[in-house]
Order: C-alpha cells, then structure tokens, then sequence
C-alpha cells in the first residue's frame, strides 16, 4: 500500500492550517507558471494528496488545466499516477491527485543500476501503453516526469504524471504553435515538424528511448554534443540496451518498436537474459535487401552488388548522419530559444520591473550563439539562425529577427512555427517603413515590403490545426486588412492569449485612426475603446508585456485625440493614462517606442491645457529635457514626430505671450514631416501656423502657404482625412485674408509646381480648423 492509501493524519496537519474547500493546505511541492503543487489532507475521504492548484486564471491555462484532468483520469493503471477529484470552490480550480512520496527519474538515475533502471523503464512503457490503448499520446515524456517511490523492501515504482500536453489522435490542441509542443531534448523529429497527423504511438517511444539513454548515459538526445551530464553506470552499456535504445531513437518511426508494449517485452528479455528483438544496422540493412536478388546471380555479379552495396550504404548512412545532424542542432537551439522566451515569458507574468536584466541575458545567449556558429557545420547553420531569429523578436529588432529567420528558410531550415515566427517580424518591419513613408510623403508605398512579405508569407507558411487563425490574422495585416485581421485574432486568442490580444488591439487603432481620419468620431471612440479593453483584460495576466502595455496606451492615445475633437476636457483621462506610460517606462526606459507613448501624451496634454487658457510651456519643456536625456539619435520617426508638435506648441504658447515664436518654429520646421498615423497629419498646420506668424510680422505668407498647397496637394486626390481638407481650407483662407487686407484680388497666384491660372478660392470659416 502506498502512502497516499493510509488513512494517517499528517503531522503538520492540526487547527491552524488553511484550508481550501475541502483540502487542508500543506508543505509546498512543486512550482510553475500556471500554478503549484502541495500536499493537501482530503477532510472529506481522510486521505493525503498532492493538490495541484491553478493560479493563472486566463482562458488557455483553464482549458488546458482542464485537459490535463480529463486526460490522465482516463488512463487507470498502476504505474500512472492516479486523479481522484477535480473541484473548482470559490472560482480556484484544482486537481487532487495520488500523492507519490519520492524523487524523479531525472534526480536519482546516478544512482541506480543498470538492472533498476531497465525495471523502472519496463513499468514506465506499460503505462505509456496504457495510454497508447485509449488513443493518447502524451508528448512530454521525461526523465521529470517520472515520479519514483520508494517500496518498503528495496527498489522503486515508477508514475508516468504530468497529462498537461497529452492529446488524443482527433483532439484539438490547445499549445499555441510559436512554443515547442513538449520538451525539446526528447521530441521525435516527426514531433519537432509541428504535424498533427504525424504523431503516433511511436512518438512517445523515441521519448522513451530518450528517457532510457539519459538514465544510462546521461546523454540527452537532443544534446548534439552528446556531453553526459553526470555520472551513470559503471561500465559500458550492454549491447542489446544500446540496439534498444537505437530502435528507440531511430529517426524514422517506421523502424522504431510500433508500441510501447513492445519496448516492454524487449526491455523484459533483456532483464532476463533472453535476446532481444531490437534490429540493427538497418541503413545497410535497407540496400541489402533491395539488392539481394543480384548477389544469387554470378559470383562476379555478386562481387559487383557488394561494392554496390558498400557504396550504397555508405552514401545513405552519410545523408543519415547529415539528417541526423540536422535534428540534433534543431534541437539544441530550439531548447536555447525557448529557454530564452520561457525567462521573458516569467517576467512578463510580474508586475511592472525593469526588464533590461531579462534583455541583457537574451543578448548575452544571442551573442554565444553567433559565436558557436561561426565554428560549427553547415547543419547547424539553419536553426542556429532561426534560434537567433527568434531571440531578436524577442527584443522587438523585427529587421534583424526577419533577416535572420529568412536566411535560414533559404538555407532549407523548415522548423515548425518558423513561417509564423518570420511574418511576425515582418509584420512590424512593415509598420516601420509605412510610417517612414508616411512621415516623407504623407503617403503609404503602393509596393514594398507588403507586398513581398505578403507573398513571401503565404508561400512560407505551412498550416497546422490552432495555427491558421493566428497566421492568417497577421497576413490580413500585412495587407492592411484590418477588420479582418481583428477577427482573425480575436479566434486565435485562445491559442496564443496575450501575443493575439496585442495583435487585435492594434488593429482596432488602426481601424479607429482611419475612422478619426473620416471624421466619424463616435466609431473612432468605439474602435478604441475596444482596443483599450482587450489590452486591459490581457495585462491582468501579463502585466509586463511590453507590446501589449504599447497597444494599451496607442489607444489610449487615440481616445484622447477623439475627445479633444469634441472640444472635451480630457485632462483626468490624460493624467491617468500618463501614469499608466510612467510605469510602464520602467519595463525599458530606453524603448523608443515607450518613450513615444509619453511624450505623444504630454503634447495632447499641453494641447488641453492650452485649450484650457492654461500654460502648457512647463509641461513642453519637461518633455524636451526627456527627449534630450533619454532618447537615442537617430530619433526614430515617432519621436521626431514628438519633437516637432513639442516645439511647435511651444512656438504658439510664446505668440500667445508676446514673445518671439522664432527659435521654436524654426527647431519645429527642422523635423517637419506628415503625421496622419497619428490620425491628424500636423504637417500643413505647422506651416499654417508659420504663414500666421509671418503676417503678423508683415511679412507676405504666400510662398509659405503655397508652398503647404503645393506639398498637400497630391494628397487631396480621392478620399482623404478631414484634418487634411481643414489644413488646405484654412491655407487658401489665409492666404485669401491676406490679399483682401493688402487691397490684392485673390484668384489667379502660381505655387511653386502648379499649373499657370490655378485658383485658390477663398472658403468660409469652419469649425474645428485650428488658428
């Protein structure tokens, strides 16, 4: 009877302990992301249990919670650790499971013989059989997850836990593609390509074989040094384990044991001295049978076969070892990479910190990867590359990351998520050469990168069940799609919670900006609002997720411009959304983009202030001593954008005083450039606002505001933003005052480029048109 069965109250159980519905809380067992492991008295039934309690309340870590329950409380076998109840009182779910008093097969293999180990790895691949019987596939199978405990006369049992990637052959997945779907260092190569439909009882038998070569060795085989980490047994390993543990790890299922109950038997007759079944030299075994006819011939033509033979198998066990290779560095670097995500991952699950520690560590591992792959063979080259690919996303560098990840598809790298990987980064490469464009020419490229990363997206991505919402969102993106692509997000959530919320809020700014460009402010407030609630909802679970803390704060930005448009004095709101950039400037105080978030919030402030008749020029200046502090030249187009409504505001606030505007505007008119991503193109207006000072001055404004015509015109071809139809109304208005107040006829004026005879007609006052 094992100790879970004794009806003995445990000694630190007495009056004082918490209690959590029926379970007594005791000593802590385990910890993770999703939540902990602890002893617990049953109070009901009178028995001690391991109580695994969920403390990440999002909707995937409840699904897949959940599973994990259903899934290892339909296997009953002696060898898997037992389920007995799932209860979720007071809105906590949690799992009470056979408690198993003991050690893992990862903490303990040293120790063992070669006879103990052979026992334990016989009863691990009964129970993982078990599970084959009921069509589940566990997929994390692992030294750690084997619990062993100890028998009162000498020697061990095994439970096969944790059920928590475990999926049965036509159940959805609930593991978003961008993480390796198990461990790595154990992963089938059939696993590590991210195909449903290639996964299979032999899967979990190349874990197995991973497993027994670990306990044996202290290899792991998704090790490609094969550097033992410890030591093992002495001597060397039988040869009938090693051609086990070669069917075991075979890299084609077909030559692997077809079930787990066949590793069993296998590992039986080995334990009672009987041969084994396990083949061997199957790659010269392969062309001997293709050629066997030929030998029965002649004498000669048999000596021809054998050289035949030889050559033969010498080429495909070199492509073997090649492919081999290639399997091995995939595994290494994935385990790199996904150690990398899971330290940020962890972080972004605290509260709001400097996360430059976190960064600097990726940093460090991207540098050693550069460095190892200088040194090592070309089989390594195309994960090495995506690995770095993947640490540079991570730091939000979307040009490197992209550069990276498509030099390794070139070089014929295909790993699973990779496609999906690449078109993130794409994606925000985009983003930077539109505003870029915008910023120059006041207008999106016709061609460029969204079209090639477009077309090169479609053709790179290799659709998995749980991928296509996902993928197919950030390619509606791509081309600037953006109502389907907040759909599209919004059904991948599940799959990918906080990276989809990030994508989804975006999009609906996007769709909010270009309803703030129409003028239709009650949608813009609505596409915002949204944005700004699927953010909130994430950051409750990730609150150190820095693009998602951006994407919070876009549309926050965006609300406030939508309540100045209305002529509302959104100051509580602004103070409380400049709070929110303060701390969230502690996660990367020189992330320009967290940078933009406050500084583009001071100038709607001072905006407000000033509509207000108060003095915004305090407030201006702070946010040129950021500027001048914090940021990094080149600035990028955001904080020239900054720099410029920051200079300007500051050049109206002296007209209004008094004083000379003339060294404001003229630092504002070094960095002028067209705005509309921010949903108002400031361009026209600062040159307005210049043509202003100039009349009052009594200089002639017309080449400054035909100039602004000029420049504007090409953009009012079509459908364009009612700031930019304001911005040229109000030019031709004051260029019109101007010749009424100096007794000219306006009418028949050259701008620079025009066309001889063009008119400027003198157009009424109207509201909203900034002075």
């Amino acid at each position: 009877m094992s100790s879970v069965d004794r009806p003995i109250r445990p000694p630190w159980l007495d009056a004082q302990k918490a209690w959590d519905g029926r379970y007594a809380l005791g000593p802590l067992l385990g910890q993770g992301g999703m939540g902990e492991v602890r002893e617990a008295w049953d109070g009901l039934l009178c028995r001690r249990v391991a109580l695994k309690i969920l403390r990440r309340m999002d909707p995937v870590s409840l699904m897949r919670f959940m599973r994990e329950a259903q899934a290892q409380s339909r296997v009953v076998h002696p060898n898997i650790c037992q389920v007995y109840d799932v209860d979720s009182s007071g809105g906590v779910p949690r799992i009470a499971m056979q408690l198993v008093r003991g050690p893992t097969l990862a903490d303990v293999a040293a120790d063992l013989t070669v006879a103990e180990i052979v026992r334990i790895m016989a009863l691990v691949a009964g129970a993982v059989h078990a599970a084959h019987s009921l069509e589940l596939i566990h997929r994390d199978l692992k030294p750690s997850n084997i619990l062993l405990e100890p028998n009162p006369g000498g020697g061990w049992t095994p439970y096969v836990c944790d059920f928590g990637l475990a999926i049965g052959r036509g159940d959805a997945t609930l593991t978003a593609p961008d993480w390796i779907n198990g461990t790595p260092a154990y992963m089938a190569p059939e696993q590590a390509q991210g195909g449903r439909a290639l996964l299979g009882p032999a899967t979990d038998v190349f874990a197995l074989g991973g497993t027994l070569r670990f306990a044996l060795r202290g290899e792991r085989p998704g090790d490609p040094t094969r550097q033992a980490l410890g030591p093992r047994v002495a001597g060397p390993v039988p040869r009938p384990l090693e051609a086990i543990m070669e069917q075991c790890l075979d890299p084609d299922p077909a030559f692997r044991y077809p079930t787990a109950a066949a590793l069993e038997a296998d590992l039986v007759r080995f334990s009672r001295g009987e041969p084994v079944r396990a083949r061997t030299g199957r790659l010269i075994g392969r062309p001997l049978q293709r050629l066997h006819k030929c030998w029965k011939r002649t004498l000669t033509a048999g000596l021809a076969a054998s050289s035949l033979v030889a050559g033969l198998g010498l080429a495909e066990r070199s492509q073997a070892a090649g492919r081999q290779r290639r399997i091995d560095w995939a595994k290494a670097y994935a385990l790199e990479a996904e150690a990398m995500e899971r330290e940020l991952g962890a972080e972004r699950l605290l509260p709001p910190h400097d996360l430059r520690p976190a960064y600097a560590s990726i940093r460090t591992s991207l540098r050693s990867i550069q460095e190892r792959l200088g040194a090592q063979g070309p089989e390594a080259q195309g994960p090495g590359r995506y690995a770095l690919g993947r640490g540079l996303l991570l730091l939000r560098d979307n040009a490197g990351a992209s550069e990276q990840m498509e030099q390794a598809w070139a070089g014929g790298c295909r790993e699973p998520g990779m496609a999906e990987h690449l078109v993130r980064a794409l994606v925000g490469v985009q983003s930077r050469l539109d505003q870029e464009s915008l910023f120059a020419a006041g207008a999106l490229p016709s061609e460029g990168v969204q079209a090639r990363a477009a077309a090169e997206a479609e053709a790179l991505a290799q659709r998995e069940p749980g991928q296509e919402d996902y993928l197919a969102a950030l390619l509606s993106c791509l081309r600037r799609d953006y109502p389907r692509a907040a759909a599209q997000a919004r059904m991948s959530i599940p799959d990918r919670p906080w990276l989809a919320a990030g994508l989804e809020s975006q999009c609906l700014s996007a769709l909010g900006r270009q309803s703030l460009e129409s003028g239709n402010l009650r949608l813009a407030e609505a596409r915002y609002g949204q944005a700004l609630a699927v953010a909130q909802r994430f950051l409750e679970t990730d609150p150190s997720d820095a693009p998602l803390r951006h994407a919070y704060l876009q549309a926050a930005r965006g609300l406030a411009m939508v309540m100045q448009e209305r002529g509302q004095a959104s100051l509580p709101f602004l103070a409380r959304a400049q709070a929110f950039s303060i701390l969230t400037l502690q996660l990367d105080p020189g992330d320009p983009e967290l940078q933009d978030d406050w500084l583009y919030l001071s100038v709607l402030k001072a905006q407000a202030l000033a509509s207000l008749g108060q003095d915004p020029e305090p407030l201006l200046d702070a946010a040129l001593v950021f500027l001048a502090s914090r940021a990094q030249e080149p600035l990028t187009v955001e904080l020239r954008t900054d720099r410029m409504l920051i200079q300007w505001l500051r050049a109206e606030a002296a007209l209004r005083q008094g004083r000379d505007p003339g060294p404001a505007l003229a630092s504002a008119l070094a960095d002028l450039g067209h705005t509309s991503f921010l949903g108002r193109d400031y361009f026209g207006e600062v040159l307005n606002f210049k043509a202003r000072v100039e009349a009052a001055q009594g200089r002639d404004p017309r080449p400054t505001l035909d100039d602004a015509l000029w420049r504007l015109g090409p953009l009012m071809d079509g459908e364009c933003a009612r700031s930019l139809r304001q911005t040229v109304a109000e030019a031709r208005l004051l260029r019109a005052r101007w010749e009424a107040d100096h007794g000219q006829v306006h009418g028949r004026d050259r701008g620079p480029g025009r066309g001889r005879g063009e008119v400027f007609p003198a157009l009424a006052y109207r509201p909203g048109v900034r002075w």
